[in-house]
């Protein structure tokens, strides 16, 4: 079968669209993984699930002292707040500030527009075969 270069058109796709999140990150003074953290309390915390830094340590595969540095430098800013948890004052709730769920939000509009591109690109059926193909391809690479 003749290599077609498939990877190569995934990764130019994957770097247009990572340049476009860039720019709204670099906005707000917000790297990939911060952003991550930020969403990644948002949906909790919409949950009412609360959040500590040992379940970031999880999210993100990262040790503690990482997290701790990513999580202080979100607090410095103004991004998050620590709240002692009830029952154990060595744990820490976070929570966002209203800054931060508004670059949430603005992240979330982005993604919808992403999201709009690739759909206004594509009929319904060849959405639903990307998708298939997606997911055969996710699969194929996680099991090596």
């Amino acid at each position: 079968m003749e290599n077609k270069r498939l990877f190569g058109k995934i990764c130019f796709l994957h770097r247009q669209m990572s340049r476009e999140n860039c720019i709204l990150l670099s906005e707000y003074g917000v790297s990939p993984v911060q952003m991550h953290t930020l969403v990644f309390i948002h949906k909790n915390n919409k949950k009412s699930i609360k959040v500590y830094q040992k379940d970031i340590e999880k999210e993100l595969n990262l040790r503690p002292s990482s997290v701790s540095t990513l999580l202080n430098n979100l607090e410095k800013n103004e991004l998050i707040v620590r709240n002692v948890a009830d029952g154990d004052a060595r744990a820490k709730e976070l929570e966002l500030t209203e800054k931060a769920k508004y670059i949430c939000i603005k992240d979330k509009l982005l993604m919808e527009s992403c999201d709009g591109a690739i759909q206004s690109a594509l009929s319904e059926v060849e959405q639903e075969q990307f998708e298939i193909l997606l997911n055969k391809i996710i699969n194929c690479i996680s099991k090596q």
